[in-house]
């Protein structure tokens, strides 16, 4: 495709032939360089580094040519920076920025290296650049970028400026359960007395939450006093930011100051829920308990919210703080408090290779009800497995502590009920 007017350079990473266009770069004699999607502008680092399909980032460039143009050169590399801020006062904040991670690999060059000639037409180089499994992950929260990545697409000219394009790609690791097992260890509900007025419990699903994900929270109450009235539950989800990086060697000297610091908090999510119906009755007798369960809805947006990181630089944490307003407890309005600590972790299933986030809904806790077990006038309805039946004929009957039956353990598809006591006596 050529064109017999201006002179037009137009330059694509393609995901489809109707993708459309949306960084474009214009330099002088209206020579423009358009970006599109790349084949993934999301990739998810495998959890091992001896995975056989290594992560890489590919695409297509497409250079279309009205006439012809002298270039040095045609490449495409990737770049991590690192964005740090650092409090300098009270009014004032600075960045410590670097790049992390750099890979270029040229499209288009001469033997000599020297300038050449493209004549006017269309050009398509595909590329496919290698990543490191160890790469560090795409940080980014609400106007902050601690950590990002871009493909930058460049042309270098003779006689003029180069001509460069980016294009925002974002790289995560995998949640893995064995590097998470701090996590697992928490608790993910609160059991506590307060006051001596009532006992309560506030609960979530998990301490590892998907991305984007929307989670049942679950408030038990059982007042301990009479007249007491449950206000309102208000549920806030905390996202707490705390870095810390080397001051550089001239403000150092100047201030006697080695690190430097910044702290941020974020609210991700907050509602509140009235309560007005919940009333505690006046019998001594009654034994009345509240449950109540609500909805936190994280965000979707990937720059409104982040997963957790635990670095020596980056350090992000979540916590679901709740409180409970409750009337009745002497005068004016009491409040329970408390914060229970979570993991927001990015997952493929959540996040696809495009960017977008699908809404995933966690509906039920895995310990709702567990059946308690049968009294004891009801002990014949227990299973026990044929062999531990005939153990108890009324032949053969007797205690042998010390020489336990052998194959004791055994599959059977079929249980009967166990004899009851009586029978058992009685013969």
């Amino acid at each position: 495709m050529l064109f017999n007017e201006t002179m037009c350079c137009s330059l694509r990473f393609d995901q489809s032939p109707n993708s459309s266009l949306d960084v474009c770069s214009k330099h002088a004699n209206d020579t423009m360089l358009h970006i599109c999607s790349l084949h993934k502008s999301c990739i998810f680092l495998p959890s091992s580094n001896c995975s056989e399909n290594k992560p890489c980032i590919s695409g297509k460039l497409r250079l279309s040519l009205a006439q012809a143009i002298t270039v040095r050169g045609i490449s495409v590399q990737v770049r991590g920076i690192a964005k740090l801020p650092y409090d300098e006062g009270i009014f004032f904040q600075s960045y410590h920025e670097e790049n992390t991670f750099v890979t270029t690999q040229p499209l288009a060059s001469s033997h000599q290296q020297n300038p050449f000639t493209l004549p006017p037409g269309d050009y398509e180089f595909p590329f496919s650049i290698p990543l490191d499994s160890n790469l560090l992950e795409t940080i980014t929260s609400l106007g902050s970028s601690y950590r990002s990545y871009q493909v930058l697409a460049t042309i270098k000219r003779k006689w003029n400026r180069n001509v460069i394009v980016s294009k925002p790609i974002r790289i995560y690791k995998r949640f893995s359960i064995a590097d998470s097992l701090n996590w697992l260890s928490a608790l993910n509900a609160i059991d506590k007395q307060w006051d001596n007025v009532a006992q309560y419990s506030v609960s979530i699903p998990d301490v590892n939450i998907p991305f984007g994900a929307t989670f049942p929270v679950k408030l038990r109450l059982a007042p301990l006093s009479k007249r007491i009235k449950l206000q309102a539950l208000t549920i806030d989800v905390l996202e707490q930011h705390e870095l810390r990086i080397k001051a550089p060697a001239s403000y150092s000297a100047q201030f006697n100051v080695h690190f430097l610091s910044s702290k941020q908090e974020h609210v991700i999510f907050s509602e509140r829920h009235n309560l007005d119906d919940c009333t505690a009755l006046e019998s001594e007798d009654s034994d009345l308990e509240w449950c109540i369960t609500k909805a936190i809805s994280l965000p979707q947006d990937l720059e409104e919210c982040t997963q957790d990181v635990s670095s020596n630089t980056i350090k992000i944490t979540h916590h679901v703080a709740f409180t409970v307003e409750l009337l009745g407890v002497g005068e004016g309005l009491s409040m329970i408090k408390g914060t229970i600590p979570f993991n927001i972790y990015m997952s493929p299933h959540v996040i696809s290779e495009h960017g977008t986030v699908r809404g995933l809904h966690i509906d039920r806790f895995h310990d709702d009800y567990v059946p308690p077990p049968p009294l004891y006038s009801k002990h014949q309805n227990d299973r026990l497995l044929p062999m531990a039946e005939a153990l108890l004929d009324s032949d053969t009957l007797r205690l042998d502590c010390e020489q336990p039956p052998e194959n004791a353990f055994f599959y059977s598809p079929t249980l009967d009920c166990a004899p009851s006591y009586e029978t058992v006596i009685q013969n």
